[in-house]
Order: C-alpha cells, then sequence, then structure tokens
C-alpha cells in the first residue's frame, strides 16, 4: 500500500473511531464521569485505608487539569456520586470518595460496558483483539512520541500566518 493511501486510511480510521458513542452504554452517566470514577475506584482498591483520593491525584491520573476536575466533581457531587471532604492530615487537600450511589452508577456502566466489549471481542477473536491491542499501543507510542517531540506550540508569525507544530 502506498504512504499517501496509508495516511488517508489512517484518518478514515480515526474518524470512526471518534463517532463511536460509548455514552449509550453507560447508563446514564457521562463518558468524563465513568472515567472518573473508574480512577477514584481503581484508587481505593489499592489504598484500601485511604481517607479520600486527592484532588490533584485524580487530575494527574486523568492527565486534565485541576481546575477542570474540581468543576467536574462539583457535578458530580450536585448528583450524589461522590462526596469530598478535608484532608485530616493537610486542611488545604480536598480529597474525594465515591457514595453508595456513585459505586452503583460505575458498576452498572462498567457491567453494561463489559458486556459490549465482550461482544466486540468476541467479534474479532482472541489472537486478532490482542495483536490490535499491541498495533494500537505502538500506534499511541508513536503519536505521544512525536507530540512530546515537538511540544504541541503555535507560532505567529510576522507576516500574519499561524504556524501550528503538533
Amino acid at each position: 500500500m502506498e504512504q499517501k493511501a496509508m495516511e488517508d486510511d489512517l484518518i478514515r480510521l480515526f474518524r470512526k473511531m471518534i463517532k463511536i458513542d460509548f455514552s449509550a452504554y453507560l447508563q446514564g452517566i457521562s463518558r468524563e464521569e465513568f472515567y472518573m470514577m473508574g480512577t477514584i475506584e481503581e484508587y481505593f482498591e489499592r489504598e484500601k485505608d485511604a481517607e479520600g483520593m486527592n484532588v490533584s491525584a485524580i487530575a494527574k491520573a486523568l492527565d486534565v487539569s485541576s481546575p477542570a476536575v474540581s468543576r467536574m466533581l462539583r457535578g458530580m457531587e450536585q448528583k450524589g456520586y461522590i462526596m469530598k471532604q478535608v484532608s485530616s492530615q493537610n486542611r488545604r487537600n480536598t480529597l474525594v470518595r465515591l457514595t453508595g450511589k456513585g459505586v452503583h452508577a460505575y458498576e452498572r456502566a462498567r457491567k453494561e460496558l463489559d458486556r459490549l466489549l465482550l461482544k466486540v471481542m468476541d467479534y474479532m477473536g482472541q489472537r486478532d483483539m490482542e495483536e490490535f491491542i499491541r498495533l494500537w499501543n505502538k500506534l499511541a507510542g508513536g503519536f505521544i512520541e512525536e507530540y512530546r517531540l515537538c511540544k504541541a506550540t503555535i507560532h505567529t508569525k510576522g507576516d500574519g500566518h499561524n504556524e501550528r507544530q503538533i
């Protein structure tokens, strides 16, 4: 296959993957809420005696800003999915944990998503899924490395044209 044809196929594949909307399987929670709930749930599986998960640790795990996490947590708190408390060890830290309602919502969504993924994996077959995951990780690694090297900067040239590096 020619270089240009591969590039075009890759762009078409990305568009197809972006169009896949998992939210229909998440039982009324958003994708972002699902990821955040999963992050908090995994934390407590590792740290069973923890008081709560620090907001900055959530931000780091999800690779988003702390203010974005705080906004998201406010909405989740209003829905009754999480509870926040001030750390007993450092009053400047806000700690988060899922409520019973949050655990139930996450587990229900996770079960439905697992059901979908099992169907897709069955469709693909064990060997193809393993190969796909290996290759997708390699592709993602290439993009991440290129992004790291270029630092995603935007420059404005003196002639008024914008130049964007990614």
